[in-house]
């Protein structure tokens, strides 16, 4: 049975695949010395069964038999396009008493989210700044940021992602601004009236922001200015081409928070096509289906160029 182990080291948390065991006697018939040499053997790397016969020095037909066990209980595979022997398992788990096991919360994330945050994650660590707009009036039109508790949100989802950070990466506009962090991962978070690298950036955006019928996304010649519409992009950032930028904003703080649901709750939704192509982007449509005055549900239409 496939499972994970969760091993306290310091102030982290290693997880790791494990194959367990709930029946001493399966253990009794798969695991013995031997079984584990081979296992321990191919986790350094996979090996025809020749070189695993030297490496363990079991002779041919034993470890045959020994394989054979191995396969059944899916511990170890034999790679026919290779010809060579591969574990399956990082860790080999027994439990005495299922009626103690707790259950936990599932944080799986799918791998097309993990890979649309891959810049942003190194070392299990937040790997850049989630910039958001100032709460005090400023910028041309002297704007109060309303939707800057939205990162509270996404930080939660990140949380599934990375390590806590020992520092804080969540800064304001006009930090990144008076500290010269523009060459950095940004996440940024509002549209460009209240957050201002959000104005900074929006020439190089595959859908811009602008203000020629009031403001509004423009694709071609095609306005989106309703207040629960937003867009989500990731460009490479135009400071550094070696980092990127990923936007979540709106025409209103309901259109950001409607990008950021799309980016966050509804991650497997919004990037099953997702491939890694830059810029990529999707316009986001929030809705409240229930009636609450909550967005509860997303609609995208993604690109990308």
């Amino acid at each position: 049975m496939k499972g994970e182990i969760l091993k306290r080291e310091d102030d982290s948390v290693i997880r790791t695949d494990t194959e367990i065991f709930d029946d001493l006697q399966k253990v009794e018939k798969v695991l013995n010395r031997n079984t584990l040499l081979i296992i321990e053997s191919l986790s350094k790397r996979a090996l025809p069964i020749d070189d695993l016969s030297k490496a363990t020095k079991i002779p041919m037909k034993m470890l045959r038999k020994y394989l054979e066990t191995l396969e059944e209980y899916e511990i170890v595979k034999k790679n026919s396009k290779r010809q060579r022997y591969e574990v399956l398992t990082n860790g080999l788990s027994l439990i005495f008493n299922k009626e103690k096991l707790q259950t936990m919360p599932t944080s799986e994330i799918d791998a097309n989210t993990k890979k649309f945050y891959e810049e942003f994650i190194k070392d299990n660590k937040f790997n850049g700044y989630i910039c958001v707009g100032s709460p005090d009036p400023h910028g041309d039109y002297s704007a109060i940021a309303r939707d800057t508790h939205f990162a509270i949100y996404l930080g939660m989802f990140l949380g599934k992602l990375t390590d806590l950070p020992q520092q804080s990466p969540v800064v304001l506009d006009t930090a990144v601004i008076s500290r010269n962090l523009y060459k950095n991962n940004l996440i940024l978070i509002g549209g460009p009236v209240t957050n201002l690298i959000t104005r900074d950036i929006n020439n190089f955006l595959p859908i811009k922001f602008t203000k020629e019928e009031g403001w509004a996304l423009k694709s071609q010649d095609k306005f989106y200015n309703r207040d629960y519409e937003g867009i989500l992009a990731k460009i490479k950032n135009p400071y550094d081409k070696t980092k990127t930028i990923i936007l979540m904003g709106g025409i209103r703080n309901i259109g950001t928070l409607s990008a950021i649901l799309a980016a966050t709750r509804f991650s497997k939704f919004t990037f099953r096509s997702y491939e890694g192509t830059y810029p990529w982007y999707t316009m986001v449509r929030g809705y409240d289906i229930d009636g609450d005055g909550e967005i509860d549900s997303v609609e995208t239409q993604v690109g990308s160029r």
